[in-house]
């Protein structure tokens, strides 16, 4: 089934929630605003409110991202799910993601929609960085393992939270972008656990987005890089008062 014309890009909003069960209790819940962005048609945004690879109040910088930077398009995010998986992605690539404000930026979590040639999903990237060290890990999602509500499990094999220790698994499940709406759920457990220790959600609504009107980035958008860094250093400090083991970067 195609996707609508429509959504060749979007902003969304919503919330991103978090919930500890090991060692101890602890839960948060933020309002959250996002970009979705068609790859392959950054050339939309020209002479827009958001600027790609150019200083701006809100900017797309395409080093942070599978997006190479002279000619912008969705084939280096391509490349990486055909290395991983014999799955048709030939079609639109769509990037959930922040963009920069005023020079700063950061994405806990962007994620990658690729589609078939006739719109119909094809796979997702989960892209993950971490704090302070600015690091960036890549994981290949296979939708047919995600399709329908269904779990997916995969090793955790990058350092991000330092109250969380490498040797774990994750388990998640996608709601498509379609219906102008999306969602994202991760969990983690410990190793030889019977039980996930950590929950996270991510819920957005989304509105079709041409480029041209600055209000959707400047009432959701733009202070979102501001709210999210602000966030992760506060719960961790919240964390670190609970007493919860540091496990270094390894």
């Amino acid at each position: 089934m195609s996707e609508s014309l429509e959504f060749t890009h979007a902003s969304g909003s919503g919330s991103t929630w978090h919930a500890r069960f090991e060692p101890k209790t602890h839960r948060f819940k933020y309002r959250s605003a996002m970009l979705y962005l068609d790859l392959d048609r950054l050339d939309d945004f020209d002479n827009s409110a958001l600027q790609v690879n150019r200083p701006g109040a809100l900017s797309f910088k395409t080093r942070r991202h599978l997006c190479d930077d002279s000619q912008p398009s969705g084939e280096e995010a391509r490349g990486l799910v055909r290395a991983h998986l014999n799955v048709d992605v030939s079609g639109p690539v769509k990037l959930l993601t922040n963009p920069y404000c005023f020079g700063v930026g950061f994405n806990p979590l962007s994620v990658y929609f690729l589609h078939q040639a006739d719109g119909s999903p094809g796979a997702l990237i989960y892209e993950v960085s971490n704090t302070p060290w600015n690091e960036i890990h890549r994981y290949v999602i296979p939708y047919d393992q995600v399709a329908l509500g269904q779990e997916y499990w995969f090793d955790k094999t990058f350092h991000v939270s330092p109250f969380n220790p490498i040797t774990q698994r994750y388990v998640t499940k996608v709601q498509w972008p379609t219906d102008r709406h999306t969602s994202i759920y991760l969990g983690l457990q410990d190793e030889g656990a019977d039980r996930l220790m950590f929950e996270a959600g991510l819920t957005l609504d989304l509105t079709p987005y041409n480029g041209r009107s600055v209000k959707p980035l400047f009432t959701g958008v733009w202070p979102q890089t501001f709210l999210v860094i602000g966030a992760i250093y506060r719960e961790a400090f919240a964390l670190w008062r609970k007493g919860l083991t540091y496990h270094p970067h390894p």
